[in-house]
């Protein structure tokens, strides 16, 4: 396993230089030092860790029982960015928004694993390692890296994510400073999201506190979302990139327009917006996927939040797709229609999503991508996705 270091100003002259060969690029350096690849395709998948609330991201705000379900947190459609006559988007992603309107995006609702329990840790696992078991120990990324010698992989990560774990090399990069901090500060989230008073104030202080270190080089994911890009557009660097954005689970405090949703999206957000640019005319052959572990409850708690839920949406981006459209079919929100009376039921197969994406992506052939997904869903429903010109 080779681990990318980030490289400091105090480096001597030899070391910089081995840094910036086994790297392939580095943040101290302009893009247009590096030449731009002709690797294959490029594919970079982000797990939104915690539990996105999908329902409150691309909203379907069409289905009556949307406002019934969440009369707090809910959106009413002038609010919301019209993507078709059935769903709306979250105003917070704008850049997304603008994509979808240049068939750049494109979502997929009601999406599952093949996990219907609702431990984070234990559904992580089986989002990463692509089975219906936990305790698989190898990730679907890592298989699929199996299966092309051409392709280079690459956790933007401080060790090496499940889903890029297993007997294909993959290489790591994080930045060294500030480490510890954002663990904190997920710990912190975490205490404080179950009193209303104590997050919103929490809040506060983050926002200034994250002001007064704008310019300081740290661990934000736009950050690391631009790092990401610098590498896959180096040549010889790698084309396939995995990445992670935590603090979804918001049990409390959630918010609609504002408050602690909103800040997450205006991450993930900015952080594809920063890809892009760093990818630059690579973006063409780029496909992005994000989606989290499960989805969240229909219906709002008593802390004007989410609980853990089941299916949840999906986003999938770039530069290559045919986007502009939000696929999949969704079951509905009225009573009956709910998974065990309380969740978005699971209408579609996570997995059949990603292989149709790497099948007409990544040109990897349908029936190899059963070893990477076994006993997964058909991709058959998902043809289209890819840009054939």
């Amino acid at each position: 396993m080779t681990i990318y270091k980030q490289t400091n100003l105090t480096s001597t002259r030899r070391q910089f230089l081995k840094s910036v060969l086994a790297v392939g690029a580095t943040s101290l350096l302009p893009n247009a030092v590096f030449a731009q690849s002709s690797s294959p395709n490029i594919f970079v998948w982000i797990t939104l860790r915690g539990a996105m609330d999908g329902l409150n991201v691309v909203v379907p705000y069409a289905d009556k029982q949307y406002l019934a379900l969440r009369p707090t947190i809910g959106f009413a459609t002038e609010k919301l960015n019209k993507l078709d006559d059935f769903y709306g988007l979250h105003p917070a992603m704008k850049t997304s928004f603008e994509w979808y309107q240049d068939k750049q995006m494109a979502m997929v609702h009601a999406c599952a694993t093949a996990y219907r329990e609702r431990s984070h840790f234990d559904g992580q696992k089986v989002l990463e390692n692509g089975t219906d078991n936990p305790l698989h120990r190898d990730g679907w990324l890592n298989r699929l890296l199996q299966l092309d010698a051409k392709s280079k992989g690459l956790a933007i990560d401080s060790g090496l994510p499940l889903i890029v774990q297993g007997e294909k090399a993959v290489s790591s990069w994080y930045p060294n400073n500030l480490q510890a901090r954002d663990s904190q500060v997920e710990l912190l989230e975490a205490l404080f999201q179950s009193d209303e008073k104590l997050a919103s104030n929490f809040e506060e202080a983050l926002k200034i506190e994250m002001m007064s270190n704008r310019n300081r080089p740290g661990k934000q994911f736009p950050v690391l979302a631009s790092q990401a890009g610098t590498f896959l557009s180096a040549e010889g660097g790698p084309n396939i990139a995995v990445l992670e954005l935590g603090g979804w689970d918001t049990h409390a405090g959630q918010g609609a327009e504002t408050g602690r949703l909103a800040n997450q999206l205006r991450k993930l957000d900015n952080g594809l917006a920063n890809l892009k640019k760093a990818l630059g005319d690579n973006w063409s052959k780029t496909v992005v996927m994000a989606a989290s572990e499960f989805g969240r409850t229909a219906a709002e708690n008593g802390t004007k939040g989410t609980d853990h839920g089941t299916a949840n949406a999906m986003f999938i981006a770039g530069g290559a797709i045919e986007g502009g459209k939000v696929l999949g079919e969704f079951p509905g929100l009225a009573q009956a229609e709910l998974y065990e009376g309380r969740d978005l039921a699971p209408a579609n197969d996570i997995r059949a999503v990603i292989k149709a994406v790497l099948q007409q992506h990544m040109s990897i052939e349908s029936s190899a991508l059963e070893s990477v997904f076994p006993d997964s869903g058909s991709d058959k429903a998902y043809a289209g996705l890819i840009r054939t010109s």
